[in-house]
């Protein structure tokens, strides 16, 4: 998988990677909401397995053994982890990166109306299927057919998935 910068954390620390094609439409996005005077930013991306397990088990320190798998996937299950996934601040409010705040901003408001025209969806809505607590500001880039299928399978291999991801989550819960 190829990754490129597509920015740097807004403690300056860290440069943040994301697929050619994921950069490419953040930036037209980026391009088009900042005609209408909203500021959008890229406060995370890919993450590499070794980031997710530490910030998986940050997420059980903090909310618990069992209870941190709704907060961060574990190592291997996250959307960070395929360079497709975004979370998106508003540059006017960093007080609402990663936190439900975001959905006050005028960056989440655009993007629930815009976002889809370049090809990026919201990936947790609140009561999702999968258990994973609602996250305004993550969405994923689905507008390439390996993007859509990595996210949206179909048949039998979502029934693989889906059973392994089920399976894999039962089981990590149980180990706590």
């Amino acid at each position: 998988m190829e990754l490129i910068p597509i920015g740097m954390s807004r403690n300056g620390r860290d440069v943040h990677l994301a697929r050619p094609e994921t950069i490419e439409a953040f930036h037209r996005m980026s391009v088009a909401a900042r005609r209408e005077k909203v500021f959008l930013c890229a406060i995370w991306a890919y993450r590499s397995p070794a980031l997710q397990r530490e910030q998986f088990r940050e997420a059980q320190h903090k909310h618990g053994r069992r209870e941190g798998i709704r907060w961060l996937a574990p190592p291997g299950f996250s959307e960070h982890q395929t360079g497709w996934a975004l979370d998106i601040g508003d540059e006017k409010d960093m007080e609402a990166d990663d936190n439900p705040l975001f959905e006050r901003t005028a960056a989440f408001r655009w993007l629930r109306t815009h976002a889809a025209e370049f090809g990026f969806e919201l990936s947790f809505l609140a009561g999702n299927w999968q258990g994973v607590n609602y996250e305004p500001w993550h969405w994923r880039y689905v507008g390439t057919p390996q993007a859509r299928r990595a996210f949206r399978s179909v048949g039998l291999r979502a029934g693989l998935v889906w059973g392994r991801s089920f399976m894999e989550a039962i089981r990590r819960w149980a180990m706590w």
